[in-house]
């Protein structure tokens, strides 16, 4: 994920050679029964985890066992994924109850961030994390913010965690897809440390998402709320 290159600093009038640590990106062309649908810029590795959470949350599998056939052909910095998907099967659920204490968030967002290491190394990456509400069950660092929430995705459902899911935890900006991947999900929250957009909010609204933003230092904004979670 991370790759050293050559640069040249300037540092008050003086210049010097040195190597540098850049994060690497990477291109997915991913093609679903033969048809090219998407193509996805990311960081390594977890590229199975990616595709099978891009397909899932774009609506084309349900669950792993969906996914007939998965290949992958390398081309340099570009990646050609070939899947084969037949007769999705029906997925649901549950609506859950849940509360949590406010202090709970803090501490998960700061576990979260810590985990961020590619970044704090080059700056060039963003970090997402999913929760039961007590502990971050995965998280994912990436150079893209969507595919940190693809691997995410893939993850939990390669592992049967998806029904464990009550909190998308971020650390960007809230976009309006980013809540549509959250709805997708069945989380009932996503919680940024940074901004939503107008467009996020009211998705958020629409999809009974507890939309949680600036969550840093000892306060933090709610812009929607979720009948079925309670902060206390």
């Amino acid at each position: 994920m991370i790759k050293f290159v050559k640069i040249l600093r300037f540092n008050n009038g003086r210049k010097e050679e040195l190597d540098d640590k850049i994060v690497e990106e990477r291109n997915i062309n991913l093609y679903l029964n033969g048809e090219l649908i998407e193509r996805i810029i990311y960081s390594p590795p977890f590229k199975e985890e990616l595709v099978f959470g891009c397909l899932f949350l774009k609506g084309y599998i349900n669950k792993k066992n969906d996914l007939k056939k998965i290949v992958f052909k390398n081309k340099n910095y570009y990646t050609d994924c070939y899947t084969e998907v037949e007769n999705i099967s029906n997925s649901s659920l549950l609506k859950k109850q849940f509360s949590i204490k406010s202090s709970k968030l803090f501490v998960l967002m700061k576990e979260l961030l810590s985990k961020s290491i590619v970044f704090r190394q080059t700056g060039g990456t963003h970090i997402s994390g999913l929760s039961d509400g007590q502990n971050l069950i995965s998280f994912f660092e990436d150079v893209s913010r969507q595919s940190t929430i693809f691997k995410l995705a893939g993850d939990a459902i390669l592992t049967d965690k998806l029904s464990d899911t009550i909190i998308l935890f971020t650390s960007g900006r809230i976009s309006e897809t980013a809540v549509q991947y959250a709805k997708r999900l069945g989380v009932m929250a996503v919680v940024s440390r940074s901004a939503p957009t107008d467009f996020a909010i009211e998705v958020a609204k629409d999809a009974d998402i507890m939309l949680i933003g600036f969550l840093r230092g000892s306060r933090f904004n709610i812009y929607s709320t979720n009948k079925n979670l309670k902060i206390i």
